[in-house]
């Protein structure tokens, strides 16, 4: 279908059905990936879990498409932003930071890195009401920030810098894709399967692989979890979402996944969030509340 042909309030209808497909995925991608680190599934396991599964799936259209007429440097800057990139930064901070913590610095930030790209890469301007909510959700990440320093935790402050890094890759993607006006599925066959072909030859050399030693239920679900629901449908949903809504109004529309992950870390986890982390938390919600009102 012609995205032309649609009338404005279908298209904005169905960005909103992916907006929030999105926040399901994002707040799931980040319990899930806790729960499979608590495994005995380790960081790069989970990364090769994500990407031949993933890879294999979207290969058939990664073969019939190519690399859709891009040059190879920017399949590669696609690639390592919206999968390797993104994918192994935000491992390392799941393994070292609660899910709390990823949650709100790589999801509830994303409309932060997101205009702050956007401005510095691409010239954009930044509305006031917007910048009244970037300014709450820096605030928010200062919070989080100090209640690192407060703990005294240098593995925690170091999962922290990885998923703000995670989130900066995953804007820069979102970015990235909708300058270069990629179809959503050959989007994510790209980023699949690139992915796959760079990091599994590395994988394979990897000394301490715990693939075959885990309990099947663990690869399973975290096959399906990390190879299907986020390897290959949440890249094309989420290239979706932009295609129609735009990056910053996508990114702006994720204001519930810190508070759902936060609740399922408590309900599925048992990891309960300090008072810090909760001020944090509501810092970033009230600043990406305020700019999903800035057309109000």
């Amino acid at each position: 279908m012609i995205l032309a042909s649609v009338t404005p309030a279908r298209r904005s209808a169905r960005g909103i059905a992916y907006a929030c497909a999105v926040v399901a995925l994002f707040a799931s991608f980040v319990l899930v990936s806790r729960l499979g680190l608590s495994s005995a599934l380790t960081l790069p396991d989970i990364a090769a879990l994500r990407f031949s599964v993933g890879g294999l799936l979207l290969c058939p259209i990664l073969l019939k498409h190519g690399l859709s007429g891009l040059q190879l440097r920017e399949a590669a800057v696609l690639a390592v932003l919206g999968g390797l990139g993104f994918a192994l930064f935000a491992y390392a901070g799941f393994a070292l930071a609660p899910a709390a913590h990823g949650a709100i610095l790589i999801h509830g930030t994303l409309s932060l890195t997101t205009a702050l790209l956007l401005w510095l890469v691409f010239g954009g301007r930044i509305e006031r009401r917007q910048r009244m909510a970037l300014t709450a959700i820096a605030a928010g990440i200062v919070v989080m920030v100090w209640d690192g320093l407060r703990q005294a935790s240098i593995p925690l402050l170091a999962g922290d810098l990885c998923l703000l890094l995670a989130s900066a890759c995953w804007s820069g993607y979102g970015l990235y894709v909708k300058r270069l006006a990629l179809p959503a599925v050959r989007a994510a066959a790209i980023v699949a399967g690139l992915s796959a072909i760079v990091f599994l030859p590395l994988y394979a050399v990897m000394p301490g692989k715990m693939l075959f030693q885990a309990e099947w239920r663990d690869l399973l679900v975290q096959a399906v979890f990390q190879g299907v629901l986020i390897g290959a449908l949440s890249v094309f949903v989420y290239t979706r979402a932009i295609v129609l809504l735009g990056a910053s109004d996508v990114a702006m529309s994720t204001a519930a996944v810190p508070a759902l992950t936060t609740l399922g870390g408590f309900l599925l986890l048992g990891e309960v969030p300090t008072s810090v982390t909760l001020v944090g938390l509501a810092l970033v919600t009230l600043g990406m509340a305020t700019g999903l009102r800035r057309g109000s």
